[in-house]
C-alpha cells in the first residue's frame, strides 16, 4: 500500500451566525457550543483524514485546513483575498433563517469568481431546528443543482452528518491525487514524508 500526504485549502463560507464556527469546531474537536461568538477576520483549523483506496493500492492522509471566513458582506475585499488558493468550499445556511437562503449564489459566485469551479457541498445547518426551518427540502435540492453542489442536513449540536459532510469534500480533493499517482509503484511516493502519518494541528 503506497503512502501519500497532501495539504489542501478548503472555504466555510455563509452569512454571518449560521454555524460555521461551530461547525468547524464540530468537526475538528467534536465539541459543541451554543454561545453565539462572531468570528472577527478569519479562523483557520486544520485536521488530518485517512482515505483508503483499496483498488489503487494507496491511502491518503489528507491535511484538511478549513478557514472559516467572516460572514460580514460588506468584507467582500477581504473574502476575496482569503479565497485565494482554495480547492473546495462548504457552503453553508441556517435553515431557520430565510435570509440566509437566499444569499447562497452570491456566496457561491464569489468564490467561483477568485477559485473557478472548485468542488463543495451546501450544508443546511441547525437539523436540531428542523421544525423551524423557513426553507423547504425542494428548494434546498435545487439550488443545491444550480450550484453543482451535493446538499446535507446537518447539525453542529448533535453532529449529524458534519463528519459526512467534511468527508466528501475530502474524498473530492483526493480524486486528482489518485488520477495522478494511483497505480504508479515508487512514483507515487512523491511525499518528501511519504510512509510517517502527519500531526494533527489546530487553530
Amino acid at each position: 500500500m503506497q503512502v501519500l500526504e497532501f495539504e489542501k485549502k478548503m472555504l466555510l463560507v455563509g452569512d454571518a451566525a449560521v454555524g460555521k464556527t461551530s461547525l468547524v469546531r464540530r468537526f475538528v474537536i467534536d465539541k459543541f457550543d451554543d454561545k453565539y461568538i462572531i468570528t472577527v477576520g478569519t479562523k483557520t483549523s486544520r485536521k488530518v483524514l485517512e482515505f483508503v483506496h483499496e483498488p489503487e493500492g494507496v491511502t491518503v492522509y489528507l491535511m484538511l485546513g478549513v478557514w472559516d471566513i467572516l460572514g460580514q458582506k460588506e468584507m467582500e475585499r477581504t473574502h476575496q483575498m482569503h479565497f485565494r488558493g482554495a480547492e473546495a468550499y462548504m457552503l453553508i445556511l441556517d435553515g431557520t433563517r430565510r435570509d440566509s437562503f437566499d444569499s447562497l449564489k452570491n456566496w457561491a459566485d464569489s468564490v467561483q469568481a477568485v477559485c473557478g469551479p472548485i468542488p463543495g457541498v451546501l450544508a443546511c445547518n441547525k437539523l436540531d431546528l428542523r421544525d423551524q426551518f423557513q426553507v423547504s427540502d425542494q428548494e434546498l435540492a435545487s439550488i443545491a443543482k444550480e450550484l453543482g453542489l451535493t446538499l446535507f442536513f446537518t447539525s453542529a449540536k448533535t453532529g449529524e452528518n458534519v463528519e459526512a459532510a467534511f468527508r466528501l469534500i475530502g474524498d473530492s480533493l483526493c480524486r486528482p491525487i489518485l488520477r495522478k499517482y494511483g497505480g504508479q509503484g515508487g512514483e507515487a511516493a512523491a511525499s518528501s514524508t511519504a510512509g510517517k502519518k502527519p500531526g494533527v494541528g489546530g487553530r
